[in-house]
């Protein structure tokens, strides 16, 4: 089994091979330091063409960092393309808040993203829903997240993704 994970923590005995992967040379060298033993490879550089290069993976994890995407369909593209048949990727996303939402609903009820105050997109469920399954991710598991970051003195709104890549058979 192969898993790409982009985590600063996480528990070493989920995969036979576990490879870091971080835009930022330094998280790299702040993960390794924490963690010594964790990876058993790390890589610089961009999750959409290391998980081309890296096909076939079993297992993506990312958290916080696909909130610096907004339009998801060119990253859902090479996670299709970078998932073995079967693999699953488990993924965390902002949301509007609730005001925010209404308020998008009502002006703009075809929404798909939107970029916050704090330079981190927001994504609505039913866009990240469409994506997957234009590249035949299916959702295995949702939740919400309400306040699982604070941004300034308010809560910020999020969701975690465990979707699994079907075959061409299944889809």
């Amino acid at each position: 089994m192969r898993v790409v994970a982009r985590v600063l923590q996480g528990n070493r005995n989920i995969s036979d091979t576990l490879v870091g992967i971080d835009l930022s040379p330094s998280i790299i060298e702040e993960a390794k330091k924490m963690r010594p033993n964790l990876y058993d490879t790390t890589k610089v550089g961009d999750f959409m063409e290391i998980f081309r290069s890296m096909k076939p993976i079993s297992l993506i994890i990312a958290a916080d960092s696909y909130i610096y995407f907004g339009d998801l369909v060119p990253l859902f593209q090479a996670m299709k393309d970078g998932l073995a048949d079967g693999g699953i990727i488990a993924f965390t996303l902002e949301n509007v808040s609730e005001e925010d939402e209404k308020r998008l609903d009502q002006m703009k009820p075809d929404w798909k993203w939107q970029l916050t105050p704090s330079g981190r997109f927001a994504h609505r469920y039913d866009y990240v829903e469409a994506v997957g399954k234009k590249f035949m991710l299916t959702t295995l598991r949702y939740e919400q997240m309400d306040g699982f970051r604070k941004e300034g003195s308010g809560d910020v709104r999020g969701h975690v993704f465990i979707m699994q890549k079907q075959t061409d058979k299944e889809f």
